[in-house]
């Protein structure tokens, strides 16, 4: 090269150089901010799931006890995965079954204490929040049950 061509050139590669330098920096840090966001949308997925499954949880121990159903449910709290006062755990509200409907019991005759079966359909909610994260969950299932006559107000 002569040295007129070397006065020519003025630093417009040094120029270039720092624009696209400029662009992979800001592609960088683009990709990590995505990154991010997908990270925690992730974790609160997980977390709305693990609250649902523990609130599903709890549903499952109501059903389980026989004075969910009687003349009178009232309101509970059920600790889920807690040791002693539900340390380490999650305190579920379960709010007081409602009965839907009943009907008669089909295919039985005999009357036990002159009251009859009843099949009867109940709606169960609970609620649920983790203290740590904010995450909610509420749960309504129906559950079926057959029981004497009259337990469904």
């Amino acid at each position: 090269m002569t040295n007129s061509a070397i006065k020519r050139q003025r630093g417009a590669t040094l120029l270039v150089s720092l624009i696209m330098l400029i662009l992979l920096t800001l592609f960088a840090i683009t990709g990590f901010n995505l990154s991010s966001v997908n990270l925690k949308i992730t974790g609160n997925y997980m977390m709305e799931k693990r609250m649902e499954a523990v609130a599903q949880q709890a549903i499952e121990q109501l059903i389980s006890t026989k004075t969910a159903f009687n003349m009178a449910p009232a309101a509970s709290t059920i600790c889920v995965n807690g040791g002693l006062g539900c340390v380490g755990g999650y305190n579920v509200a379960m709010a007081v079954p409602k009965c839907a409907y009943a009907t008669t019991a089909k295919g039985y005759s005999k009357k036990i204490d002159e009251l009859a079966l009843e099949d009867t359909t109940w709606e169960v909610r609970a609620d649920v929040a983790d203290a740590l994260t904010g995450a909610k969950a509420t749960v309504v299932q129906g559950v079926s049950i057959r029981l004497l006559a009259g337990n469904c107000p």
